[in-house]
């Protein structure tokens, strides 16, 4: 049996972590392939769970060993997506899920056309901009530029295959579920 490839994406804060949380819980089948990362854990992160956090050298040497489906730079640090993790979930009869932001989808969508891609909405812009100033882990500068990236990804979201509004958890999980049944 083979799995099924997911993108997901969305601007930051608009729940992708909390939907996908849900998802998961409803389906043992639904697993996150943790990407890799340069940057420093944040504090309650754990290596190996929300991102393999490596060095840039050892980033650039697992990239040019081919290690990667995709890789970018944001904001100063590299991210990829890891081939091998993500073939074996697959291989598995997995539901393998990357949680990347619109630069990486692309990338994915380019080079796999058997990936399904949602990309999740806020209700609205002022509940996104609600959301982020929740979190209270953000000067204003910051999350100025948060609202703005969440415009210019948005304007790309007629890129992806789906497009769902996260007004309610269980709602969006439901709908994400069913569209890849």
């Amino acid at each position: 049996m083979s799995g099924r490839l997911v993108i997901l994406s969305g601007p930051s804060g608009v729940g992708k972590d909390s939907v996908l949380d849900r998802w998961k819980a409803a389906d043992p089948r639904v697993v996150r392939v943790v990407a890799y990362c340069t940057r420093a854990p944040r504090t309650g992160e754990v290596d190996g769970v929300d991102y393999h956090f490596v060095t840039r050298e050892q980033f650039m040497a697992k990239a040019e060993a081919g290690d990667f489906l995709e890789y970018k730079e944001v904001h100063e640090n590299l991210y990829a997506t890891p081939l091998t993790d993500m073939e074996a979930l697959l291989a598995d009869g997995r539901i393998a899920v990357l949680k990347i932001d619109v630069q990486g989808a692309l990338a994915v969508m380019e080079k796999r056309d058997d990936a399904i891609s949602i990309f999740l909405l806020p209700p609205s812009a002022e509940e996104l901009e609600r959301r982020i100033r929740k979190r209270g882990t953000d000067d204003e500068a910051t999350i100025q530029k948060r609202l703005k990236n969440a415009r210019d990804e948005i304007a790309l979201s007629d890129r992806y295959q789906h497009r769902v509004v996260n007004d309610d958890l269980d709602r969006a999980a439901a709908e994400i579920m069913e569209i890849v049944r």
